[in-house]
């Protein structure tokens, strides 16, 4: 049986890209994200950058019941990171209003969604291999060669005083 993508047995919500490079381990790294704050993606998004050990990170959206235009911009931020590495973002398990901000916003293509975690790891293994888990790192991620980016700055409705 096939993976389970959101619309029917084997179609994703998104149509994923060429394949990504077997060069890359088949290894995953599997994170819940408790709600679709600003803040808690920002701090995800950090997570990953310092101490993620491989490119391909599917990210557990279940308890996410709404997600701002300000985080999911920085969740397109960290999948165009994790592609310029040969990785990618993958969406596990969203509510039906996550996936109308994502299809409404044109970035289907760089955030796939899948019905759950499971669905998602049988898209990665399409290309043959078995895929693991694995764990973030206890150090400094060496994935990222390049200096961080300065953070980002707090949306306009997030403690920045009015004038």
């Amino acid at each position: 049986m096939g993976p389970r993508h959101l619309w029917g047995p084997k179609r994703p919500l998104c149509a994923r890209k060429a394949p990504i490079s077997l060069s890359r381990p088949a290894q995953y790294h599997l994170l819940p994200l408790p709600d679709g704050s600003w803040e808690t993606i920002s701090c995800l998004a950090s997570v990953i950058r310092c101490r993620a050990a491989v490119p391909t990170v599917i990210l557990d959206v279940t308890a996410v019941e709404r997600l701002t235009i300000d985080a999911l911009a920085v969740l397109v931020r960290k999948a165009m990171r994790l592609h310029s590495v040969g990785g990618e973002l993958l969406l596990a398990g969203p509510c039906l209003a996550v996936r109308k901000v994502i299809e409404r916003t044109g970035t289907v293509s760089l955030l796939p969604v899948f019905a759950d975690g499971a669905a998602a790891v049988n898209a990665l293994a399409e290309d043959g291999r078995a895929w693991r888990r694995a764990e973030l790192t206890a150090g400094h991620s060496t994935l990222f060669t390049d200096p961080p980016p300065p953070s980002d700055p707090p949306p306009p409705s997030l403690g920045r005083p009015r004038p």
